[in-house]
């Protein structure tokens, strides 16, 4: 129990520091910025800077994927989670990422503009999902998704996704929510055609 507490209070810590380095990135720019200074800028020592996040790569990517188990958990906690289709459930599960682009769009448009300017941090952004790809996957698997059928679902639905960002980050006239509405749908459609 001591030791799933501690864990936990890392987490935090590591998250609310790569919050706090990711802003001064943005306010200041990627290249402008050391380690020392974002160390710094967030209150800690170099050292504790690299014992919870490694580079500032891994400070733009903790920030960005958030939680590993935040879509799984979502979708555990929905009351539907164990109706619709797999595309629907997928849905739910990224309610967290709406939230966050409904809290503070500029912001979030600022954060995707960083990543989009940085394509070798965006290619080992989608890399590192793959412990929130596979927490999603085993969340379906427990609602009654084959195992294989899950972790592939998964995967196409947090690609999805990213791309939705990606899509909303370039049309300020339309929601983060909008879009994926309009993903799902059409995964929806192309789940159902016949060849």
């Amino acid at each position: 129990m001591a030791h799933e507490l501690r864990e936990r209070a890392h987490e935090v810590v590591r998250q609310e520091m790569a919050e706090a380095a990711l802003e001064m990135m943005i306010e200041r720019g990627y290249e402008a910025l050391t380690v020392d200074e974002l160390a710094r800028g967030v209150g800690v020592s170099r050292a504790t800077f690299f014992r919870y996040l490694g580079s500032k790569d891994e400070a733009i990517i903790s920030a960005l994927i958030g939680p590993v188990d935040q879509f799984s958990r979502t979708l555990r906690a929905s009351p539907i989670a164990l109706s619709g289709s797999l595309w629907s459930r997928l849905r739910i599960a990224f309610e967290p990422a709406l939230l966050l682009a409904e809290a503070d769009p500029q912001r979030q448009r600022q954060r995707m503009t960083l990543i989009q300017s940085l394509p070798a941090v965006g290619a080992r952004l989608r890399r590192e999902r793959a412990p929130q790809i596979d927490a999603l996957a085993e969340a379906l698997t427990d609602s009654g998704v084959d195992r294989f059928g899950a972790a592939v679902v998964a995967a196409a639905g947090v690609a999805a996704l990213d791309r939705c960002w990606v899509v909303w980050m370039h049309d300020e006239d339309e929601s983060l929510r909008a879009v994926l509405d309009r993903a799902v749908a059409e995964l929806e459609r192309a789940s159902l055609r016949h060849p």
